[in-house]
Order: structure tokens, then C-alpha cells, then sequence
């Protein structure tokens, strides 16, 4: 059994000094994520270039993609027993890229998750939500919701649509300033003051003040937003 033992391990030292090494222990020091590739190196002296994060170097081919943090740890392994290289084994990923068919695209990193497909982006973060189309735009945050689009509907907007403000509070008012300098006119003749058994006649005309005109019943139409139903 020994000599058989030893037999394997002089092959093996020979067969190593022709076959290269298929997989090898390595350190990230550049990555380049347009091309999706990255440089290596082995024994903090021998760099190796343009090692593969993807099937091909060409960044418009669909598919998924896992790019390493700079000085993280990789195995590397050959091509077709070549000098062409490619990452196999990740210790720490920076970023995953993703894409699927010729609309979908998706990023995802420690701080955020982005999403695109055909017209419609999406970007999660940890305290930030935004998702735009081509005509609206959707965005949550820490204190406020913000909604940009033609119509906005909440619970199926059966109530209607909420109200103007700044055109009901200049409505209210004009209402308030016709009451504070309206006029009232009496005519002229004989008054009865109370508790006295004589009438005095003659007396001038009374003025006091009134509205020169009406003011209008509210109408919702001058008031309501009919975009943004409740």
C-alpha cells in the first residue's frame, strides 16, 4: 500500500509540473464593473488581469453578476486548462447585478435594491423608497410621502376630491369682509319708542350698513381638486 501511495504522489509531482494549477487561492485588487472583470493577486506579487465576474466581458449580455470587494478573498480557476481566468468562489460581494431578458434590470448592494423594467424604476433603501414611471413619481422617506402624477386616489375616492384651500380661504374671506362693512337702510317716518305712550314722527331716514350684493352659494367644482380623490 505504501509503495502505491507513493507511486500517486510522484505522479502527482510530475503531472503538476506540466498541468498549471486549475484553482487557485487569490486577492481582489481592482474590479472593473462596466466590463465585469477584475485583477487578482497571488502571493502579494503576481497580479493577474481581466479575470472573469461573468461568462463573457461583455457588459451587454444578460445574465447575473457577482462583483467582490476590493481585497477580498477569491478562487480563481482557468478556462479550458488556459491562461484565461475566472472568479468561482466569492468571500465577500460587493454587488450583485442582474438581468433578465431585454427590459429587467436589477443592482443590489449593502444600502440599496434598484429595479428598472422597461419604463418603470424602482430603489429601495433603508430609509428611502422611490419608484418613478413615465408619469408618476412614488418617494417615502424618514417624515414625508411625496406622489407627483395627473390623479392620486385614496380608498376609491368616493369622497371626492379634496379641497382647494388657499380658493376657499380667499371665498371665506370675501364673505367675512361683506359682513364687517354690510348696511341696512329704514325708512322714514313715526317711531315707536318703548316704554313711552308717544310716538315721535318725522324721523330721518336710517342708515346702517348692507351688502351691495349677494354672495353666492359655495360650489365644490370652484373648490375640490378632482385629481386628489379621498
Amino acid at each position: 500500500m505504501e509503495s502505491v501511495f507513493k507511486f500517486w504522489k510522484n505522479m502527482e509531482k510530475k503531472t503538476g509540473q506540466l498541468i498549471p494549477m486549475q484553482v487557485f487561492p487569490a486577492v481582489v485588487k481592482e474590479v472593473d464593473k462596466e466590463r465585469r472583470t477584475c485583477t487578482v493577486r497571488v502571493n502579494d506579487n503576481v497580479d493577474f488581469y481581466d479575470v472573469r465576474l461573468y461568462a463573457v466581458t461583455d457588459k451587454e449580455l444578460k445574465g447575473f453578476c457577482l462583483l467582490p470587494a476590493v481585497d477580498s478573498q477569491v478562487l480563481v480557476a482557468r478556462i479550458a486548462n488556459g491562461n484565461e481566468l475566472y472568479v468561482c468562489s466569492f468571500s465577500v460581494v460587493e454587488k450583485v447585478l442582474g438581468t433578465i431578458g431585454d427590459k429587467v434590470e436589477i443592482a443590489v448592494d449593502k444600502e440599496s435594491l434598484s429595479y428598472k423594467c422597461d419604463k418603470t424604476e424602482a430603489t429601495i433603501k433603508s430609509n428611502d423608497i422611490q419608484v418613478k414611471t413615465e408619469k408618476v413619481i412614488f418617494g417615502v422617506s424618514d417624515s414625508q410621502v411625496t406622489v407627483k402624477a395627473d390623479q392620486v386616489v385614496f380608498n376609491d375616492g368616493e369622497k371626492g376630491g379634496l379641497i382647494n384651500i388657499e380658493k376657499l380661504a380667499a371665498y371665506i374671506d370675501g364673505i367675512v369682509e361683506k359682513f364687517n362693512g354690510h348696511t341696512h337702510t329704514f325708512a322714514s317716518g313715526a317711531i315707536e319708542v318703548e316704554g313711552s305712550s308717544t310716538k315721535q314722527a318725522n324721523v330721518a331716514d336710517i342708515k346702517s350698513l348692507a351688502p351691495d350684493s349677494k354672495v353666492k352659494k359655495v360650489e365644490l367644482k370652484d373648490y375640490e381638486d378632482a385629481n386628489v380623490k379621498h
